[in-house]
């Protein structure tokens, strides 16, 4: 099954897990990142080829 996860959309590309994003890591916090200060994004990732795609979209391989 694959994963929640929050991604930066900016050029650092961080990314958290649903539990830290729960515990308060909600915003980029990279210096020089091109979105420093925005909230992440949530995705998934495919447990099989850790690709991350928006909830709605469809996956496959």
């Amino acid at each position: 099954m694959d994963q929640k996860v929050y991604v930066c959309t900016g050029t650092c590309q961080a990314e958290v897990t649903e539990e830290q994003y729960q515990s308060g890591i909600v915003k980029c916090g990279t210096g020089g990142c091109t979105m420093e200060g925005h909230t992440f994004e949530e995705r998934r990732k495919c447990s099989v080829c850790g690709q991350t795609y928006k909830p709605e979209e469809t996956h496959s391989h």
